[in-house]
């Protein structure tokens, strides 16, 4: 699923203010500056796992409709085959 900049934006922005809400994590009181670069980091990493989350899905897509007989998209055959594939697509690109 395609994430909006401003979803990114809104996930980031919570993550942050759950981070400073954390015991054990410090942040400078008043320091924006802080505050706005640990928000980019998030925005940077949420970005990128989209985009990996993007590849794989349209990897997924692309061996399940080069099947001879395609199960027809949204039928329980083809959750469970796209699970599955799914699955071996994140095992063999991480290692897992």
């Amino acid at each position: 699923m395609r994430m909006s900049r401003e979803r990114i934006f809104y996930l980031a922005d919570r993550i942050v203010a759950e981070l400073q809400a954390t015991s054990g994590v410090v942040v400078r009181n008043g320091d924006e500056e802080v505050r706005r670069d640990v928000r980019n980091e998030v925005v940077r990493t949420l970005t990128d796992e989209a985009k990996l989350e993007e590849t794989i899905d349209q990897e997924v897509r692309r061996m399940l409709s080069s099947y001879a007989r395609p199960a027809p998209e949204g039928s329980p055959e083809w959750k469970v085959l796209y699970a599955q594939k799914r699955e071996e697509v994140f095992k063999k690109r991480f290692r897992l």
